[in-house]
């Protein structure tokens, strides 16, 4: 699994950045939606509903599910949303390259990474290495 960058890729890359949420995050499995506005992404199909939040919110789920581990929000902001084949892709095999367990979510402006609490610092390197640069907080 040796994903080449090419050149074009790259340059996007070059102009695209990630800020680190605050918050830490929870995924759940939940059998209804409460507080909706109060969670991060929330996701439904034929088999469950799952509800990824912050960890202060969890006492607003009313009964849930949790995956045991805690998340860090890493919020990439593509220089060239919608149209960088393989962005998603580079991102994700050099996390597997370097053993790294992440999650990832598209919205219309972001594309998010979620990774465990105690990978953040190698998560975060890895993408300083690949060309994103790192802002303090959303612009």
């Amino acid at each position: 699994m040796n994903f080449q960058i090419d050149k074009k890729l790259q340059e996007v890359i070059n102009c695209s950045w990630f800020t680190i949420d605050e918050g830490t995050y929870a995924y759940t499995k939940v059998t209804e939606i409460k507080n909706v506005k109060k969670h991060l992404i929330i996701t439904q199909d034929s088999d469950e509903i799952t509800v990824v939040t912050d960890i202060k919110n969890l006492k607003d789920l009313g009964n849930y599910e949790r995956n045991a581990e805690d998340w860090k929000l890493i919020n990439i902001r593509c220089g060239n949303p919608f149209y960088c084949v393989g962005f998603l892709a580079a991102i994700s095999s050099q996390t597997a390259l370097n053993g790294l367990d992440i999650t990832m979510t598209s919205t219309y402006t972001n594309d998010y990474i979620m990774c465990k609490q105690e990978e953040l610092n190698k998560c975060t390197n890895l993408l300083v290495s690949l060309g994103f640069s790192q802002r303090a907080n959303r612009d």
